[in-house]
């Protein structure tokens, strides 16, 4: 009620109070432009503002983020029935899934920018604004084309939800619960694409695919009225120029790299080849012009800091393989034991939940360990266990696949919430919406490159097994092997990598001991 006293208080000397001599010379250049400045005024006031109810902003935050991941894989087990529904080929239905990661990743840089120049309340509202405008398309898509527009519409509203999140939950904060706060989000950046294919095939046992968009709309009603509620205004707004030149680079680059790895083992090389090249082609102008320019779209000093660049790479490397076992576990379940696709979701629930659990818990020993403790025993179960699913035949029963992929699914819990507030928390305040866009960025390449990479091995060795006239499940089994083999690699060289982040922690928390404490709204609430 202070809080709010103080705002009132505030309020009224600024309208009321200041002399007409004394106003800024904001207000001589016009009512919109005085607005805008007197709206990032009261923000910065309000960012300084002590948040009462962090825990109440860290439920909206993470509902969203639950729903924004929900989205991404809850309408693949309908893939089957669209495409009877609406007529269409398996080529063509795909891009109900590739248009909407393109239109997400693309989302992820503008939103940096619109988070320095909207209120943060409003801009929120606009996220899930147009995450619910897509599902209602979806509701009534009667052809491909209005579900494929739909989609994309939800995916605007998603590759906002998730940095939005982020950028959140580093301003609400309290000290010393960095950690914690972070591993409750990444949490539901996991339990979200686990839940969707279970929740839409209960769904689909009792209706049809449009189903799915209603329950859907229900929930982001839901997560709109939470937001509504307790979502503070805390970005200082700076009113940046959005550098459209910059905006279109990265665009293409995003587009670029993403076709390109999603399509690299998928049999059409040259249109990945052609793709990868464009995508690395502006992404070398984007980065260019980003020094050049006076107000970059992402501004990339983070990657001066030695701290963000080593947190970044253990963030990629356990994403890559907890979305790439999403993929390859339910292949080898369906194309070796027998599984149907809803049976193989319900198999993997159980870790993923159990991670849920886990990352609020690995963000608390974060907040009071740091690193040296969570990072090496996340990716050391990380590394065993993948090695375990590659001991694993067409013999494996249920049980002994949830007991391998429980620990590597939590060892992936153990390090990201930990990896994400180490490399964030490295930054200086003013760079933390650009270290989020990065974060958010790496999302999607990370998932990209993991599926392409562990799709295409496990493709690759069932080809040539099948061509050396191996049965269709030993073949299958074989690639499943060979992926798994690829990952517990990765994770080692992830689990050398924490050995030496413990080191550079500790030099870090000495050398901003050292340092005089910014007066920023991030540090203070």
């Amino acid at each position: 009620m202070g809080s709010v006293t103080n705002v009132c208080a505030y309020l009224f000397r600024k309208i009321f109070l200041t002399p007409r001599e004394n106003q800024p010379a904001s207000a001589a250049r016009g009512p919109a432009f005085a607005r805008r400045a007197f709206q990032k005024e009261v923000c910065s006031f309000m960012s300084n503002t002590p948040i009462r109810h962090a825990g109440a902003v860290l439920f909206a935050v993470a509902f969203a983020t639950l729903l924004a991941t929900f989205n991404e894989t809850f309408l693949n087990v309908a893939l089957t029935p669209i495409m009877d529904d609406l007529a269409v080929s398996a080529g063509t239905v795909q891009w109900v899934t590739t248009a909407y990661m393109l239109a997400a990743a693309i989302m992820v840089p503008v939103t940096g920018f619109l988070y320095r120049s909207v209120l943060t309340k409003r801009l929120t509202m606009v996220a899930l604004a147009l995450l619910l405008v897509g599902t209602l398309i979806g509701l009534v898509a009667g052809s491909f084309a209005v579900l494929l527009a739909g989609r994309v519409v939800q995916a605007l509203g998603t590759g906002m939800i998730v940095p939005i999140g982020m950028n959140l939950t580093l301003a609400v904060a309290p000290k010393g619960k960095l950690g914690t706060y972070m591993g409750v989000v990444s949490a539901m950046t996991t339990l979200g694409p686990a839940f969707g294919p279970i929740v839409a095939g209960l769904v689909l046992s009792a209706g049809d695919w449009h189903q799915l968009f209603a329950v859907f709309a229900v929930l982001v009603v839901v997560a709109a009225a939470l937001s509504a509620a307790v979502v503070p205004n805390v970005a200082e707004l700076t009113s940046p120029r959005l550098d459209m030149a910059s905006t279109c680079l990265i665009s293409l680059a995003l587009v670029g790299l993403l076709y390109g790895l999603s399509t690299v083992f998928s049999g059409g090389f040259a249109v990945a080849a052609v793709a990868l090249a464009v995508g690395v082609g502006c992404l070398v102008a984007f980065v260019v012009r980003q020094g050049r320019v006076a107000e970059p779209l992402v501004d990339l000093r983070p990657f001066s800091n030695r701290a963000f660049i080593m947190g970044l790479v253990v963030i990629v490397i356990a994403l890559m393989t907890v979305f790439s076992m999403n993929i390859i576990l339910p292949l080898f379940m369906q194309g070796s034991l027998g599984f149907s696709a809803f049976d193989a979701a319900l198999t993997l629930l159980p870790a993923c939940v159990l991670s849920c659990v886990l990352a609020p818990l690995a963000g608390k020993v974060y907040d009071r360990a740091g690193l040296r403790v969570m990072l090496p025993v996340g990716l050391g179960l990380m590394a065993v266990f993948a090695f375990a699913l590659s001991r694993c035949t067409e013999q494996a029963t249920s049980p002994v696949i949830v007991l391998c992929y429980a620990p590597v699914i939590v060892g992936c819990a153990l390090s990201m919430g930990p990896a994400q507030s180490f490399a964030l928390s490295s930054l200086k305040p003013q760079l933390y919406p650009h270290g989020v866009t990065i974060v958010s960025t790496s999302f999607q390449i990370a998932g990209c490159v993991g599926s392409s990479l562990f799709v295409g091995v496990l493709s690759s060795v069932q080809a040539a097994q099948l061509a050396g006239g191996a049965a269709s499940g030993l073949a299958t089994a074989a690639g499943f092997q060979a992926a798994c083999l690829v990952a517990a690699a990765i994770a080692v060289a992830g689990f050398a990598l924490s050995l030496g982040l413990g080191r550079l922690e500790r030099r870090c928390v000495v050398q901003q001991a050292a340092a005089p404490a910014p007066a920023t709204a991030a540090s203070e609430v």
